[in-house]
């Protein structure tokens, strides 16, 4: 049988196949027959070995059963997927419809992403927005607020914070005293700033077993730092009396009351003292020191010339 030649991929094709086996292409039965070799004489083949006869010689009838020869002896065979003919295994495509024998695994195409719906991608975007708008925002009050804000920021703090005043004398409102005093050596001179005496008979107390009290009142609540103690300046006269000795302080708000002991000196004794918030300050006299015979002359009465409380107010007010 007369073999064709691949158009396509130049395989050699039997003459009663419309495909090639190689290259699936297909195979026009019209066509021109390839040139011979050599005179008369045609090389056929269909399985690679080669026939030479005379073209005046008929060809060998064919059978009449209509199927295709089989493949060579010993030869794997395999059917088309599409048409079920019968092909050498060497065949890539099948050699009566052209169909591909070997059908590997198509490829699959990625998944697709998941797309975001409109109403996502439109919140996506809103928010992106937002943020943007903060962002700047901060960055202009960070560099254009930034006097503003420490500006308010010192206002409220000036207006809360309390003003410190100097320690001062503070000024007595008023002046209680038990027992009262004698003639006109009274409580009030206490807190004169003057030479008058508060003077009481100090042994008719003692009989009684009671004791001074003396209370000074503020104008207001008071922030004490120290009270200063005066009694009689003139030597003489300071022992021929009686002398402040146990003192007993308490304050409006003390928990416990301050005990003190004064010196046996004439002048002015500092007595280190601190109360807060107090509106008033109480000094208990206890206990006095004998009085002496000097120039032959002893008295029964114990003098007190000046109390003074330093501090600072404890809520001070401004104009501003």
């Amino acid at each position: 049988m007369v073999s064709r030649t691949c158009n396509n991929c130049g395989a050699s094709v039997a003459a009663d196949e419309q495909f090639c086996p190689t290259c699936g292409s297909f195979i026009d039965p019209m066509a021109p027959a390839p040139p011979s070799a050599s005179g008369n004489v045609i090389s056929v083949s269909s399985d690679g070995n080669y026939e030479e006869f005379s073209l005046d010689t008929e060809p060998p009838d064919e059978p009449e059963t209509g199927e295709k020869p089989p493949p060579p002896s010993g030869g794997r065979t395999v059917h088309c997927p599409s048409c079920n003919a019968v092909n050498p295994a060497s065949n890539r495509h099948c050699q009566e419809c052209g169909a591909r024998l070997s059908q590997g695994p198509l490829p699959t195409a990625p998944r697709p992403a998941v797309q975001a719906t409109a109403g996502v991608r439109a919140a996506i975007a809103i928010s992106g927005l937002l943020l943007v708008v903060i962002v700047v925002a901060l960055i202009f009050n960070f560099f254009s607020g930034d006097g503003a804000a420490s500006d308010t920021t010192l206002g409220s703090t000036t207006t809360t914070q309390p003003i410190i005043t100097e320690v001062a004398i503070i000024e007595i409102l008023d002046q209680e005293c038990s027992p009262e005093g004698l003639g006109s050596f009274t409580c009030a001179n206490i807190v004169s700033g003057s030479n008058a005496e508060y003077q009481v008979n100090w042994e008719e107390i003692e009989a009684d077993e009671s004791n001074i009290v003396i209370k000074l009142i503020f104008r207001q609540p008071m922030i004490v730092s120290r009270i200063d103690w005066t009694g009689i300046t003139e030597p003489v006269r300071f022992s021929q009396n009686y002398r402040a000795r146990g003192l007993t302080i308490d304050a409006q708000g003390s928990l416990t009351q301050f005990p003190h002991e004064l010196e046996d000196t004439p002048g002015i004794q500092t007595v280190n003292y601190a109360a807060v918030n107090a509106n008033w300050i109480e000094i208990t006299i206890q206990s006095a020191y004998q009085a002496e015979v000097v120039d032959g002359n002893v008295f029964r009465e114990l003098a007190v010339d000046e109390i003074t409380i330093w501090g600072r107010p404890a809520n001070p007010t401004s104009d501003g």
